[in-house]
């Protein structure tokens, strides 16, 4: 063989010794991964982590027009307190503990209650509880806006995400109650009151992030933003320097628009390595035309992420992948294109088992030592841990049942667990050790996801809920608003 040859030959040698071995290891996860998603439960019948199953006495869709659903949901509440019924709010039912279920009650469907209209010169968007962010999105975006606090993906309902007070990727931001101007409530005695800083403040406290206790979220009129471009820039940080190096980055930054982070889930450098990706304005004229584009879900990334399942090597490749290239490969990306991706691309299809997750909120000086005192624990399980996120929060103004006292970073774990009784005791008791651990480093854990909390734990880390759940009791004497999460936690407070 020649010498042109071989320089020829070995180039394209070397390049097949690196891409073919993850190319036939994506195959194989290809290969074995299911061929659609596993269908959402029926409102009340479950919810996102499959592991709470229900039967409800009735489901009731909720019209859409405003006039009729609240004629229509004062009567069924006017009928529950006769009959002495109770009634659960189900959007997208993407919580994880029970939230949007009462077993043999009556369960809301609100997804039909979607209408929205903006008004541009003031920037606010109304619209009905029901909608999920996937209609709003592409709603605003026509017009030249976008969410202003939302979580990551387009999964959620407005009702949902303000019941639960969410947050996102928003830097610097407080939750989603902070963009709230308004909203009107359907209370436990069948009346619509408006909710507001101004009017019915303490309700309005109350039912955000309360979780369905205080009433049905109707319309709400939410504060939005211009769209804009962004660019990721990643910078790799240790988790003992992620608060000092976050601030460093994003402090008095006007060019960064949102910012995030990921600690090394890989068994190389385990919790050891981390990133802090920032989208950085980047200078564009937007039109009020759609930036949305017209996309397939990447197929790439649902097979690198789920390759992680059961594989060191899976979990390996995707760090080098996200270290390597970023999650935006460099492109240039609208607000909206970044917040309109379904989480539902990345869950499993595997009905033998679900995906669940965690969330911590720890103080922001503190996050190095709860990652460094996490890690004994995980090293204890081994559970399948996926992927964690993390995201700072700014002190709540707003609400009672608060997570954000404090400026906080909150760790999103994910991990994927076999639905059997074995798994969920494992599940249990790791998250009670995890629990633990935040509060140890003065945090604590957020409300949505699976009810492993104890009682003791519940009340240490949300030391306000005694008087939440009284005033409940205030505001709902009838207990006609009720929950598995209520079961699980309320009733032990409800002493009256």
């Amino acid at each position: 063989m020649s010498k042109k040859k071989l320089l020829i030959l070995l180039p394209v040698a070397v390049a097949l010794a690196i891409v073919a071995p993850p190319a036939i290891f994506l195959g194989n996860v290809w290969w074995h991964d299911g061929s659609a998603p596993l269908p959402i439960p029926t409102a009340g019948t479950d919810d996102a982590s499959h592991m709470d199953a229900s039967q409800p006495a009735e489901v009731v869709a909720v019209a859409s027009d405003p006039v009729e659903a609240e004629r229509q949901l004062a009567e069924l509440v006017r009928r529950a307190a006769s009959q002495g019924s109770h009634i659960a709010i189900s959007g997208a039912h993407h919580s994880m503990g029970g939230h949007t279920i009462y077993p043999g009650g009556i369960v809301l469907d609100m997804l039909s209650f979607n209408r929205m209209t903006l008004d541009e010169e003031q920037r606010i968007l109304t619209v009905g509880a029901g909608a999920r962010w996937s209609e709003i999105v592409p709603f605003l975006d026509q017009r030249g806006f976008a969410v202003s606090v939302m979580q990551t993906n387009n999964d959620f309902s407005v009702g949902g995400s303000l019941s639960v007070n969410c947050h996102g990727w928003q830097n610097d931001s407080q939750p989603i109650c902070s963009t709230v101007e308004s909203f009107r409530l359907l209370t436990a005695t069948g009346d619509v009151v408006r909710c507001s800083r101004t009017e019915n403040t303490e309700l309005f406290s109350l039912a955000l992030g309360g979780y369905g206790l205080f009433g049905v979220i109707l319309e709400v009129n939410l504060r939005v933003v211009p769209n804009e471009f962004y660019v990721a820039e990643p910078h790799r940080v240790k988790p003992a320097d992620y608060n000092r190096v976050y601030h460093e980055l994003t402090r008095n930054r006007s060019d960064v628009g949102m910012a995030y982070g990921r600690i090394n889930v890989a068994p190389t450098g385990f919790l050891e390595d981390g990133i802090i990706t920032l989208l950085k304005r980047v200078p564009s004229g937007l039109a009020t035309t759609s930036t949305l584009k017209d996309e397939k879900p990447s197929l790439l990334k649902r097979l690198v992420f789920r390759g992680g399942i059961g594989s060191d090597y899976g979990k390996n490749l995707r760090w080098w992948l996200e270290k390597s290239m970023g999650e935006t490969a460099g492109r240039v990306l609208s607000r909206n294109q970044i917040m309109n991706e379904p989480a539902n691309l990345y869950a499993s299809r595997d009905p033998a088992s679900t995906d669940i997750l965690h969330e911590y909120f720890i103080p922001a000086a503190r996050l190095g030592e709860f990652v460094e005192k996490a890690r004994p624990v995980f090293l204890k399980y081994h559970p399948e841990l996926l992927n964690i996120t993390v995201r700072n929060v700014e002190p709540d103004q707003d609400t009672f049942l608060r997570y954000a006292h404090e400026e906080v970073f909150g760790l999103v774990l994910l991990f994927h667990q076999r639905r059997d009784a074995a798994s969920e005791a494992a599940m249990q008791a790791l998250t009670r050790e995890l629990i633990d651990t935040a509060l140890a480093c003065g945090g604590h854990y957020y409300l949505p996801y699976r009810p492993h909390a104890t009682e003791a734990q519940f009340l240490q880390s949300y030391p306000q809920a005694p008087e939440f759940f009284a005033k409940k009791r205030h505001y709902d004497p009838a207990g006609i608003f009720q929950s598995n999460f209520f079961i699980n936690y309320g009733k032990a407070l409800d002493r009256g």
